[in-house]
């Protein structure tokens, strides 16, 4: 089993591709007798054999169809490691590291994703998601590129505007504030406890926006805090995207505000996708910007 060779798990393959022995000899373009000495020699060495001669066709043994899978995989593997290698020679990164915010849907990424791994299936992507910290890695040189919320970003990095993520207030149906009748004052804000998203860096005593309420929990990813207000302790803002199912259902309702940070409607978040200027990412990871970019373009 030591000295199989690539060459024969080709010529099993393609044995079976082809139906026969004189098939495989036209498709690899030789000599039937160097195709049936090579399937004679692998079938040595596994000790057992491949193909059932008896017929007027050679037909896959047990121990054939058992082990055609693995010699498919094979053969998958080393072409995926030959165009591999073609790409980082040419240039192409072994990996694109994507930060993608928590605020971001990643359900309508998928098609942009899908046809990212189709144009480029050599090369990974790690994608790093999270509520903060996102923009810092990229910054850092952690991230390729980046989607999130253009808040606070430096002007060090090149963004393009993706789509708009609408906030809004929440609390689950048996919670006070989901059976207040008309818009709902500061004062009734006040007196519940709010779930704030909160970065677990933020300083002490700093000025906060969007804290309305006298009493808060504070929670570090967008999971938490939703199965929070789920479960009706507290009330707090959410993507619209992230919550419209619960809404429907009637898990969730949505909270009519009288006033917010001294607007009449929660505010909006531009999400971008950012890369750093001085450090532009590889063919790879500038055809995965430029496919974000044209697909939001196409929905919007």
């Amino acid at each position: 089993m030591d000295s199989l060779t690539l060459d024969q798990i080709l010529v099993f393959v393609t044995s079976v591709d082809e139906g026969s022995f004189s098939g495989a000899s036209r498709a690899l373009n030789r000599g039937q007798t160097a195709i049936t000495y090579t399937m004679q020699k692998l079938e040595e060495q596994i000790g057992t054999p491949l193909f059932d001669r008896s017929a007027y066709r050679p037909v896959l043994t047990p121990t054939g169809k058992a082990l055609l899978p693995r010699a498919r995989r094979i053969l998958a593997d080393v072409n995926q490691l030959r165009g591999q290698a073609k790409g980082l020679v040419r240039g192409l990164e072994a990996e694109v590291r994507l930060g993608l915010s928590e605020m971001v849907c990643i359900v309508n990424l998928m098609p942009t994703l899908a046809a990212f791994r189709t144009e480029f299936p050599t090369v990974s992507l790690r994608i790093v998601r999270g509520a903060f910290g996102i923009g810092e890695s990229l910054i850092e040189g952690e991230l390729d590129i980046a989607v999130l919320p253009d808040v606070d970003l430096p002007r060090t990095l090149d963004r393009n505007r993706l789509a708009k993520v609408d906030l809004i207030a929440v609390a689950a149906p048996d919670h006070r504030l989901a059976k207040q009748a008309g818009p709902i004052g500061a004062d009734l804000l006040r007196e519940e406890l709010q779930i704030v998203l909160s970065d677990p860096r933020e300083i002490v005593g700093r000025k906060e926006h969007g804290v309305a309420a006298l009493d808060s929990w504070r929670v570090t990813d967008l999971a938490t805090k939703h199965a929070l207000l789920c479960d009706g302790l507290g009330w707090g803002s959410m993507p619209r995207s992230h919550v419209a199912e619960d809404i429907a259902a009637g898990r969730l309702v949505a909270l009519p505000i009288e006033r917010w940070d001294g607007s009449d409607h929660l505010p909006s978040l531009e999400i971008v996708v950012a890369q750093p200027r001085e450090r532009a990412p590889g063919p790879a990871g500038a055809a995965l910007v430029a496919a974000l970019i044209r697909d939001a373009t196409e929905t919007s």
